[in-house]
């Protein structure tokens, strides 16, 4: 692999249960990462869950809420939250200007979101849909209620 550019332009945003994840990495690029640009409503984030990979949120505008298993933490813009592999956690988006920088590998966690917006094309979306494919990708998914 050579050293690239990814502009706006060069990649569409995937639809992951109601927000945009924009891929900054080539596809089969080879590296271990993967760094996607994320915005969504206000309120909206994944339900509790863990994967095999690592995971980091950079937050760049507005603030993000991320629940570590235990408890929400709040993550403003200029923050960095860092979820090591199999770490109960969510998000959600705080605000409704909140932007960050979803940074995962080495993992298929490209792979999982691109079969979630392939797959789960509409809001509510069914969850036995996106059980089966978080179970394909080593994600799981724990009870919320």
């Amino acid at each position: 692999m050579t050293l690239t550019i990814t502009t706006a332009a060069d990649s569409q945003p995937l639809n992951v249960l109601g927000e945009l994840l924009r891929p900054l990495t080539p596809a089969g690029h080879g590296l271990s990462i993967e760094i996607f640009e994320t915005t969504g409503p206000e309120q909206v984030g994944p339900p509790p869950h863990r994967h095999p990979w690592d995971e980091f949120y950079v937050v760049l505008d507005g603030t993000l809420e991320v629940f570590d298993g235990q408890a929400w933490h709040q993550a403003k813009a200029g923050a960095c939250a860092c979820i090591p592999p199999g770490q109960v956690h969510a998000y959600r988006n705080a605000s409704p200007e909140c932007r960050f920088l979803t940074i995962t590998g080495p993992g298929p966690a490209r792979q999982f979101f691109e079969q979630l917006d392939a797959e789960v094309t509409t809001l509510p979306p069914d969850m036995g849909t996106v059980l089966a494919v978080a179970a394909r990708h080593g994600l799981e998914v724990l009870s919320t209620g």
